[in-house]
């Protein structure tokens, strides 16, 4: 490793004249770049993705799925009617993801959930984020098997 530095230093020394710059950094080979010759003049291409205008024609928004082609030259596939579509396709959850606790604690989903909630909260704790949440309704319905302490009861 000694020796492996040593050698740096002298091949930063050779290029920048001094060792203060960085050695490391500067002694590995510039990545290429799409469009250059190679060299000094070499420019980064830059591509830009123009979002297409919105479909404003109520007859092609009901009769097409708008957006689902890819191709330059392709059209919007048709609409076929609901019959011709299998029956999973209409009992699927579309919406935000549901909270942990709203899971069988029997399935993977339900882990998968509470690892994902618990990792969220680390991560707004450690911002310093102040965050509370209402205790959950199965937390409210927890009843205790310890008997209740009466008025009078005290620890001495």
């Amino acid at each position: 490793m000694f020796c492996r530095n040593l050698v740096l230093q002298n091949l930063a020394k050779d290029r920048f004249g001094s060792v203060e710059f960085s050695t490391f950094g500067r002694l590995f080979a510039k990545p290429k770049v799409a469009g250059g010759g190679g060299g000094k003049s070499a420019f980064k291409a830059k591509v830009t993705v123009e979002e297409p205008e919105p479909v404003r024609d109520t007859k092609v928004l009901v009769t097409r799925c708008c957006g689902l082609n890819k191709y330059k030259d392709g059209e919007d596939p048709v609409l076929k009617p609901d019959s011709e579509y299998p029956e999973w396709l209409w009992s699927l959850h579309i919406g935000e993801n549901r909270p942990y606790y709203e899971y069988d604690p029997n399935t993977k989903k339900y882990w998968f959930e509470l690892r994902r909630h618990k990792i969220m909260q680390r991560n707004r704790a450690r911002k310093g984020v102040r965050f509370y949440e209402p205790p959950k309704q199965y937390e409210l319905e927890f009843v205790s098997r310890l008997p209740l302490k009466k008025a009078g009861e005290g620890t001495s």
